[in-house]
This record gives structure tokens, sequence and C-alpha cells, in this order.
């Protein structure tokens, strides 16, 4: 332990001295540096003939030192001789100044094990601890990931420190294996543009009390809290509605309550938001209204698992960007003609496990004709659909994913579910086996389900449909096509050989001639043998 503990000492000294070193904000990557930029202090700043500064290079030295795994040698180019830090993996440097600008550690291929922080002898995360000796960058850093190192973080708290990165544009975190309170202390990072904190994958407990520091963010852009407990936080709507330039808010499964948000917005600040997802937080109202219906900036809205009630509301209608829609395993019950109907970007619709009750054709009609060339993903699982007939996917030309299990549907299932007219793009949830999208439907009968259709007999067919026979003529013609190029390429083959190759030539006129003369004498010994019988006779 006395080795990093005196490496972080001689980090500490060296950032001290070099505190007057100037950074740019705007600074071009490159992974090797220059010595642009003269440093306070010549003896523990400057570079030299091109090499990282020896106080960087001390810090990376001493996070490497509280690693104590690195299974997949991240870290294996972090040598002591190795002088020129800007080339260790990972480490990219400013091609103005010299600094280290971007330290990027993540996990590139996190097991499933660990993922969920479970014991995996396979496991590609680093372990150990961050090591505060990473504040000698903090003055120059703008880019730090660290995610899916999910045994990184050890159960313990994330560092407070982290908030001394003055510079710092991104932080990602993100599924780290954190445990408790998220540091207020990242409200310092002014120029922050992407923060990811989440762990969607992990069973660590994060949580804040209080996330008011995150409006001294304004210039962030993304924010990804995914799984960090909020329960106590009784302003969240307002924290967030205070920074202006957010693109993308992922606050899932955060324990966020309604019992603060307004239901209408006056006016609200979110107005470049894209990306709102709020899945799996008890909202426990009803779904109009609500004020996410008036950012009509959204492109995915992702509203799964809300317990939200009531019907499907009509302030869908405002949403005219929107691509990706989820309101699936709520309490809706009923949707009304014309709901969707100014929704032409529509891409993804998930109205799963919810009451919409009403005829499949009915459900059809309701996705916009001029989207329809557009969607890709159409669920409607467990939704209490009824109806005898599925011709409609025949005009979803870009379908590519079908849901419908757990319905009402009867009939019989149409020769066009799995040949769009734009080919065989449909995937049915498990290619190996086609059924598995009709499951729960028992009154559905034909090809692909088990159930046959009344009067259809079991035994193939006599008369070939014409799917079928239009595939075995595409099938001869194949062959035909096939034995005509052969023959053509085979004869050529032989004509340039003999054209081109003179001892062939004469060997093979030669074995003509042998032929020849072999066939000529067995033909005149036979025919005087047989002759000369006759007339001894």
């Amino acid at each position: 332990m006395a080795a990093p503990c005196l490496l972080v000492l001689v980090v500490l000294a060296a950032t001290t001295s070099s505190a007057g070193s100037d950074i740019a904000p705007n600074d071009e990557p490159l992974s090797i540096s220059s010595n642009s930029v003269p440093p306070a202090n010549p003896k523990l700043s400057a570079t030299s003939n091109g090499r990282c500064f020896p106080a960087e290079r001390a810090a990376l030295l001493a996070f490497k030192a509280g690693i104590t795994s690195d299974p997949e040698n991240l870290l294996i180019s972090w040598q002591q001789g190795h002088h020129d830090c800007c080339r260790w993996g990972g480490v990219t440097c400013s091609s103005r100044t010299g600094h280290i600008i971007k330290l990027d550690l993540h996990n590139r291929s996190p097991t499933e094990d660990e993922l969920f922080s479970l014991k995996d002898p396979h496991s590609h995360s680093l372990r150990g601890q961050v090591s505060s000796s990473l504040l000698a960058l903090r003055r120059s850093l703008t880019h730090l990931d660290l995610s899916m190192n999910t045994f990184l973080g050890d159960a313990m708290a994330m560092p407070g420190f982290l908030g001394s990165f003055q510079s710092l544009t991104y932080l990602n975190l993100s599924n780290m294996g954190f445990n408790g309170i998220i540091p207020p202390q990242l409200g310092n990072l002014s120029k922050l543009e992407h923060l990811d904190i989440g762990h969607e994958y992990s069973y660590n407990h994060q949580y804040s009390k209080d996330i008011s520091w995150l409006a001294r963010l304004q210039s962030l852009q993304h924010l990804n809290m995914a799984y960090v407990n909020l329960i106590r936080v009784h302003d969240w709507f307002h924290t967030v509605n205070a920074l202006p330039n957010l693109g993308v808010l992922v606050l899932s499964f955060c324990s966020l309550n309604m019992s603060n948000a307004p239901s209408l917005l006056l006016h609200h600040n979110l107005t470049v938001l894209e990306e709102l997802d709020l899945s799996g937080n008890p909202l426990n109202r009803l779904s109009a209204p609500n004020w996410f219906w008036d950012v009509i900036s959204l492109k995915s809205l992702n509203l799964e698992g809300c317990e939200l009630s009531g019907m499907f509301p009509d302030e869908l209608g405002n949403l005219t960007l929107l691509e990706t829609f989820d309101i699936s395993s709520n309490h809706i019950n009923g949707m009304m003609l014309g709901t969707l109907q100014n929704m032409c970007n529509l891409i993804s619709l998930d109205l799963s496990y919810n009451n919409v009750g009403r005829d499949i054709k009915q459900v059809i009609d309701m996705i916009p004709s001029c989207s329809r060339k557009n969607l890709q993903e159409l669920k409607l699982a467990d939704a209490n659909i009824t109806g005898t007939t599925l011709q409609f996917v025949s005009n979803l030309s870009s379908l590519s994913m079908l849901d419908v299990r757990y319905n009402q549907l009867n009939g019989s299932v149409p020769m066009e579910i799995g040949r769009i007219p734009s080919g065989h793009q449909l995937d049915i949830l498990k290619t190996d086996d086609p059924a598995s999208m009709y499951i729960g439907n028992p009154d559905l009968c034909g090809d692909p389900v088990p159930r046959q259709c009344p009067g259809s007999p079991r035994d193939p067919p006599t008369g070939e449909d014409s799917t079928r026979w239009s595939e075995d003529v595409l099938f001869q013609m194949d062959f035909l096509l096939g034995s005509i190029v052969g023959f053509v390429v085979g004869t050529w083959m032989v004509f340039c050989g003999l054209l081109f190759m003179k001892r062939w030539r004469y060997a093979y006129f030669g074995l003509l001639d042998q032929l020849y003369d072999r066939l000529y004498v067995i033909s005149v010994v036979t025919w005087r043998k047989w002759f000369m019988n006759t007339d001894g006779n």
C-alpha cells in the first residue's frame, strides 16, 4: 500500500506545481501531445520531446495502482517506462496543449452475469477503486467514460471528487456498481453536456434526496438517471424543467410520482426534448391531462408500466414528430378513432397489455395511412383485440416485428404473413418458432399455428398455391440457368485449353488419331471375319 500512496502524493504535488498552465476548452484530440503551452514548473510539468506531462503520467500510473484486476488488458500499455502517456490505451491528448482531454476505459464486452453484479469468472470488468489521483487532470479532462465496469464501483458510494473536473463535458459512470447517495458535487460540472449515472442492469441501490444541483447544469443535453431512487425528491419536475438544452431525459424506474408535477404546462423550457423515458414509475393517475403531451418536440416517448388509466388521450395528436411510442402495461381502456392520425413519422408502436378492446381492423385503421410505409414494429400483445382477419399486414411494407399474442383473434392466418411485398422481412419473435407470435389465440388456424382450419386437409394439398408454385418455377429457372452456364463455361474451358496450349492440342489430336485407328482396325477385322464366315457357309 505504500507505493500507491507515494504515487498519489507525487501526483498532488505535481498538480499544485502545474496549476498555472492554461487549458483551452475546445482542444482537438490527438493521440500524440505537443508542447505548445509552456508549463508553470518546467521540472514537473513540462513536456519532453513531444511526450505527455509527467504530472499527468504519474496520475494515470497512480490510477492503475488502484486497479486490482484488468482481465481485458485495457491498461497493459500504461507502463512506467513508456513516457508518452498520450499513446496509452484509452488516453487522448490535445493537439494544441498536449494535456490529457479524454479518458475512455469503458467495458466494451460485459458478460450477462457481471451486468447484474453477479460473480463471474469470465468477467471483463476492471476491479479496484477509482483513485483520486485523477484530480491531476481536473483542469483539462473533458471526457470521462468508465461505464460498464460493474466491479469498479465495488458497491461503494460514487466519489464526490468527481465534481471537481471543471472542464468535463461528457461523464458516463453507468452500471459501475456504485451504491449509496449520488454526490451533489456533480452540480459543479457547469460545462457538462452528457451525464449518464444510471444502472439499469445491476441491483445496487443508488438514491438521491435532492436533485436541485441539476439546475446548475445549464449546458446539459443528455441525462440518464435510470434506476436511481428518487422517491424522496418532491420537486423533480421543476428541476428538470430548468434545463433548456435537454434533448434526452431517461428517468426510468426512479420511483417518481406525479404528486408534485403539473397536469398542464402554461410554460415549459423543454423545447428541444426529443427522447423521454419515464417507464416503470408509479405515476398512478389518468393518462390525460399530463405535462408530457405538451412537449411537441418529442420523437421518442416511453410510458411503459406507469399505472396510467383512462382512455388513450386525444392529446397524442399534438406529438406530430413522434417516431417511437410505448404505452404498454398500463390501465388504458378504449381508444378513440383519429387519436393517432397526425403521427406520420411512427416507426414503433407498442399498445400491449392495455384494454384496447377493438377489432383488429379498427386498430389498424387508427394507424395513420401516412406512416404505414414507415412502421417497423407493431406490438399488440394481450390488448383484448378481437377480429377474424390479419390481412392488414400486406399494407405494412416495412414491418419487421409483429406481436399479437394473447388476444381473441380467430379465423385463418393469411398467407401474407411473412410474405409482405418487399420480401421475407417479418421477424416473428422467434425465427425457429413462427407460431410464437400467435400464442394465446386458440381460435386462429392455418400455417404456422398447429390448429388446422376446418375443411383444410392435414396432408399436403393436391393443388399448389400461387406462392409455392412461384417458388417452384423460380427453382426450375435457377436450375436451368445454372446448367446452361455450366455447359458454356465447361465448353469454353476445353476449347481455350486446346487453342492456347500446344502440348494439350497435340495430345488431344494424337489421342483422337489412336482412337480412330483402333476403331478402324476393329471394324475391318470384324467385318472380314463376318464376311468370310458368310462365304464359307
